[in-house]
């Protein structure tokens, strides 16, 4: 089902007459048990509360439940300390910001046999940089009566002399409908920035600006962006009829990486992958201490606190990446933003079968026991 497919769903469960119950439902309020029922679903396929008690990846249909979300990422990993000076060394990898839920993960190791291996503390680069929300790239008419999405849209520095220095961001490349391919014109503006631009959604490196987009700036060609100064980047959109015209101001800004020190071997080693061995934080000291079970290059001993993985490494290894296997949090419905459903279209219904027993528990309406029903048989 697409979403709107599932909004029509869910108010034909809540009353399939469509009287005055059904109606009074806003597609806002709509989008909001869906979503609510969404995490629910997701949150019973990955654990065991469900009626089967069977979790993620223990059965066929949990593995087709969850397969749509199942994400493969790999970054580099900053030094974060010294444990134990010449025995046990942290190096930090910052999970993604859409993770939920881990399900395996991996380490790229440098290795020089089985002798201490020395290392340098390499600075990435800094990067500039300014955030664009989707919202900026719809524009109002000349009119204000309809919106639509921009054909173009530019950065531009204003000079005293009234004049000014304009840069390409993005054009299209494609012929698409807003909002009904918005999918795919957002991957239009990732594969198409203009020269000296480079264009995400919502994450890079450690960035996360959610429902945005990271427009990385290349500092050499356009040495006026400045983040040092007040002035930012000013976009323009541009839509289809004259007067639709969208301005936007959006600040420099710098990924300061002054203190995202990265451990490098001082001469040439091997690199080899290895499988992260998980350790609970109050067993990891423990585990360090023992001979037996202490982090190995093979199996290096990891711990999670926060949004970041811990990679606990001796003298004899360093890491350079860490690859990870996620389930991750899937993009919101929306009927106004035509958002479908990321999950395979069997757990559709039984995601608006459990919007609607939740609609109807919340209006206290005595087929709530019935729609419950409804929910089991779909499982």
């Amino acid at each position: 089902m697409n979403v709107t497919e599932m909004h029509i769903a869910v108010q034909q469960g809540v009353d399939k007459i469509h009287s005055l119950q059904a109606d009074m439902l806003l597609s806002e309020e709509i989008d909001i048990e869906l979503n609510k029922n969404m995490s629910r679903f997701i949150n019973t396929k990955y654990g065991k509360n469900n009626i089967y008690q069977k979790g993620f990846e223990e059965s066929q249909k949990r593995i087709d439940d969850l397969r749509t979300l199942v994400t493969e990422y790999e970054a580099s990993v900053t030094f974060k300390e010294v444990l134990s000076e010449g025995q046990i060394w942290v190096d930090t990898f910052q999970l993604p910001f859409n993770y939920m839920y881990l399900v395996n993960q991996s380490s790229r190791v440098w290795i020089d046999g089985c002798k201490p291996i020395t290392y340098e503390l390499e600075n990435p680069v800094d990067v500039a940089f300014f955030a664009l929300n989707l919202n900026s790239f719809v524009c109002n008419n000349a009119t204000g009566t309809s919106a639509a999405f921009i054909e173009s849209i530019t950065m531009t520095e204003d000079i005293d002399d009234g004049t000014s220095n304009v840069a390409p961001i993005w054009a299209p490349t494609i012929s698409a409908v807003y909002p009904t391919d918005i999918e795919a014109i957002k991957q239009d503006i990732i594969d198409n920035p203009g020269d000296g631009f480079e264009i995400y959604w919502e994450q890079y490196s450690t960035l996360n600006y959610p429902g945005n987009f990271i427009v990385v700036v290349n500092t050499e060609l356009y040495p006026w962006f400045n983040p040092d100064s007040s002035m930012g980047a000013q976009t323009q959109a541009v839509g289809e009829g004259a007067g639709d015209v969208s301005n936007v101001y959006s600040p420099a800004l710098l990924m300061d990486n002054a203190y995202s020190e990265k451990r490098v071997p001082a001469a040439a080693s091997s690199r080899i992958m290895s499988g992260n061995r998980f350790s609970q934080q109050d067993d990891i000291f423990t585990l360090l201490k023992d001979p037996f079970n202490t982090t190995k290059h093979t199996t290096p001993l990891t711990t999670i606190r926060g949004q970041a993985i811990d990679v606990y490494t001796s003298d004899i290894f360093i890491i350079d990446t860490v690859k990870i296997t996620y389930i991750r949090r899937p993009n919101e419905i929306s009927l106004s933003l035509g958002v479908d459903c990321e999950l395979p279209d069997h757990a559709h219904q039984e995601i608006v079968s459990m919007a609607v027993s939740s609609i109807l528990e919340e209006i206290s309406d005595p087929r709530y026991k019935t729609a419950v029903g409804e929910v089991s048989r779909n499982e």
